[in-house]
């Protein structure tokens, strides 16, 4: 009986916020991740050009549904006053307003990031990649909202997952600017150029 009624007594809505919010962060870094990883030769080795951006869609499609999800949850929830206004406008709330708001532009970025990926084809490479960059605003935002504005933030897995998510973006970042947005365009016409010559392909660095 005491079993029962602690069940019916937990905060639903309100554990649901915090477990969409964990999860929708770490599917933001997967994507993010996923974006650099895929186009390694390793991977290019293992699976197809098809393959690699489904899976990169996946995982941004469900960091986007995750969110979503977080904001409803916390619309639902009673713990604290958040209005559905709230989830589009930033600065609506009263329970720290600045780092929610962080949250609020984390989702826009998201959702631009998401429907510009739709429109590719017409708005051209140069602009494409320019608006995708905007991932990594995802990136950073989300980080300060749930440090900020996350009940758990104080929580050393929790920040541990902050720190390791950071070290990880800023790996990936790092070594995409290293090797440069046309380092595949590159080695591929290097090897070809090899090829060409009878010798045998450079070897490059990974995307």
């Amino acid at each position: 009986m005491n079993l029962i009624t602690g069940i019916t007594d937990v905060p639903f809505w309100w554990m649901l916020a915090r477990v969409s919010g964990i999860v929708g962060y770490l599917l933001i870094v997967g994507s993010m991740v996923s974006g650099v990883v895929l186009h390694t030769r390793l991977v290019q080795k293992l699976a197809s050009p098809m393959a690699r951006m489904e899976w990169h869609r996946i995982l941004a499609l469900l960091g986007l549904a995750l969110v979503a999800l977080h904001g409803v949850a916390l619309v639902m929830d009673n713990y604290v006053t958040v209005t559905w206004a709230d989830l589009f406008v930033p600065a609506g709330t009263e329970y720290r307003p600045l780092w929610v708001s962080f949250g609020v532009l984390a989702m826009w970025l998201m959702l631009i990031v998401s429907l510009t990926a739709m429109w590719r084809k017409h708005l051209g490479a140069k602009a494409w990649k320019a608006i995708h960059l905007a991932s990594y605003g995802v990136f950073i935002t989300a980080t300060v909202h749930g440090l900020m504005a996350g009940t758990d933030s104080n929580q050393p897995w929790m920040l541990g997952i902050y720190v390791a998510s950071t070290a990880l973006v800023a790996g990936v970042a790092a070594r995409r600017l290293i090797a440069g947005p046309n380092a595949p365009l590159k080695r591929r016409r290097a090897t070809g150029d090899a090829q060409r010559a009878g010798g045998a392909p450079s070897a490059g660095v990974g995307e």
